[in-house]
């Protein structure tokens, strides 16, 4: 079973309601955007073939974990 990990401070300067992809270790943002796709190719130019792909919540609702 994989531990939940807190990423909030990663994502605490994303805009809300962005698509965010994450490193597969989940310790760095490759990109943002706000359409999937866009996040998608950007994470792809980045190098990163199999990001962790999140969306950041449009209102507070606390600790955000994988």
């Amino acid at each position: 079973m994989l531990a939940a990990k807190d990423v909030s401070k990663l994502l605490a300067d994303i805009p809300k309601g962005a698509w965010v992809a994450l490193s597969q270790d989940e310790e760095r943002v490759i990109a943002y955007a706000a359409e999937l796709q866009e996040v998608l190719r950007k994470a792809k130019e980045a190098g990163e073939i199999e990001p962790i792909v999140t969306r950041v919540a449009e209102t507070e609702t606390g600790t955000l974990l994988f």
